[in-house]
């Protein structure tokens, strides 16, 4: 795929994926020894991290040893682990996340960042990197990916959110629209894990040639649907009428206008361009300060 390849990727909606097998059992491990809501985060799983999490298990290939890097609390390396895919299970975070725990003798931890990865080269079967890329500084961006390739030597799956509103997190330094995952992943193939507001991009290398495994899912698809003549509400229908309206019909029509503003998105793109051009004016900075 060239980098001037069009964004096509399937769709897997997070709402409905369900979350079982090991994923259900890690998820009770952690409530049990936790609580199921906790007073602190300290890497807490957000509702939507279980079926994200669980989908992107069901994606990965069998083999020997598996490493994910950014372990966070070690949720999904855990799932990895009791999953009995592979012999060996690896994790590498330079941060020990306060609920970070273990319930394998199979995982091998080490506090390394992704642009230091203390493997040789195509030592696993699958490398896993999930909501880490876009906290990475731009100055070892392109290493950390190099890194992730290099000690990878059959099936590489990394998540970042997909074109995430402006602003952005204040803990992400990059925002990925569609041209910048075809640009920064052109050989890779990619599944929106759909969900309200923010979705994430599920892309997946093979750094062993081998083909891409056959998927069963819809095409991702977002383009503006064509309006429909259905009925208006009876309370704009009252408008034509001349008839008084209720403070319910007055709430219905003044929410029907919000909406239509918000489908025209201008104030979005408009936040989305602003935010874009600030984060380009700081990089420029700090590079100039560097130097």
């Amino acid at each position: 795929m060239s980098a001037a390849a069009e964004f096509k990727a399937s769709v897997v909606e997070m709402k409905t994926y369900p979350v079982e097998g090991t994923a259900i059992e890690v998820k009770k491990l952690y409530e049990g020894t936790y609580g199921e809501v906790p007073e602190t985060l300290n890497g807490w799983f957000h509702r939507d991290d279980w079926p994200r999490t669980a989908y992107v298990l069901s994606r990965m290939d069998d083999g020997e040893r598996a490493l994910d890097v950014g372990v966070g609390a070690g949720q999904f390396l855990n799932m990895v682990a009791l999953s009995g895919k592979y012999s060996g299970v690896y994790g590498a975070d330079p941060t020990r996340f306060g609920k970070y725990i273990e319930y394998s003798d199979l995982i091998h931890r080490t506090n390394d960042g992704i642009d230091k990865l203390p493997y040789p080269d195509d030592h696993f079967d699958v490398v896993t990197c999930m909501e880490v890329l876009e906290h990475i500084p731009e100055e070892i961006f392109t290493a950390g990916l190099a890194e992730l390739r290099r000690v990878c030597r059959g099936q590489l799956l990394m998540t970042v959110p997909f074109e995430e509103p402006e602003p952005i997190s204040k803990t992400h330094v990059r925002r990925f629209e569609r041209q910048d995952v075809v640009d920064n992943f052109p050989d890779g193939r990619y599944t929106i894990l759909n969900r309200w507001r923010m979705p994430w991009v599920l892309i997946e290398e093979r750094m062993d040639g081998k083909p891409f495994a056959p998927l069963d899912e819809p095409m991702f698809d977002d383009t503006p649907k064509p309006k429909t003549a259905a009925a208006k509400p009876a309370a704009t229908a009252s408008k034509a009428t001349g008839s008084k309206l209720t403070v319910e019909q007055r709430r219905i029509e003044q929410l029907e206008a919000t909406v239509a503003r918000l489908k025209s998105r201008r104030s979005v793109r408009t936040a989305d361009w602003a935010g874009a051009q600030a984060r380009r004016v700081k990089q420029a900075a700090k590079r100039r300060l560097g130097k």
